[in-house]
């Protein structure tokens, strides 16, 4: 492992079969997931039972970052490895949103299911304040989708494709402009931060660690 940015870091640091487990103390809901013969659905229900969302569990793919073969290299790795786990650890108990984004958008594997469901009780927490009409299953659904579709355009850039939002909602442009759009909105906001919450201390270890390997050469 060698740290390069902060997502990368992140990343690596969870890139073994030892990396914690799951997080689990924000989200009182439970995650049921089914396969079918081509994808994964994850069925997300609440503490008295209802569905909240269903949707297909987004495939994406993460470079691994390799290291040497030998004993000193594993060493290494390990002990950086520990290092980020050790920060990542202490944005767990100050921002626990911040780290259930962090596991969700940056951790393999891809499908960190309760550090989503715990954002998807955030957002669905939030909209149950905002006195909207809209049924609260297909808010579930669309909140499901901005969590992935804002996670991907973290880490790779990728453009929002507000179609498919389109797609999962089953309306046209039309409706989705009078009805859905500021929903939309008002749940990517509360997602916007959380990237920065979760990146800097992270970021600031990776800094510093760059620069002292640059003193020592």
């Amino acid at each position: 492992m060698r740290f390069a940015t902060a997502r990368q870091a992140w990343h690596d640091a969870y890139d073994s079969p030892t990396a914690e487990s799951d997080y689990e103390a924000m989200v009182a809901g439970k995650t049921d997931r089914s396969r079918t013969r081509r994808q994964t659905y994850d069925t997300i229900t609440d503490d008295e039972g209802r569905v909240i969302a269903s949707a297909r569990v987004p495939t994406t793919y993460a470079v691994e970052t390799r290291v040497g073969r030998g004993s000193s290299a594993r060493i290494m790795d390990a002990c950086e490895k520990g290092m980020v786990q050790s920060v990542i650890g202490k944005i767990r108990q100050r921002d626990p949103l911040a780290y259930c984004w962090g596991m969700a958008a940056y951790a393999p594997p891809a499908s960190r299911v309760t550090e989503r469901a715990a954002l998807l009780q955030h957002l669905m927490t939030e909209f149950d304040t905002w006195g909207e009409p809209h049924d609260r299953t297909k808010v579930g659904q669309l909140a499901v989708f901005c969590i992935q579709a804002c996670a991907l355009r973290d880490v790779n850039g990728r453009h929002v494709d507000l179609r498919q939002a389109r797609i999962i909602l089953a309306v046209d442009k039309a409706e989705w402009d009078r009805d859905w759009v500021r929903v939309w909105r008002r749940l990517q906001r509360r997602l916007d931060p959380l990237p920065g919450r979760a990146l800097g201390p992270v970021a600031e270890l990776v800094e510093d660690y760059q620069e002292r390997c640059r003193a020592q050469k």
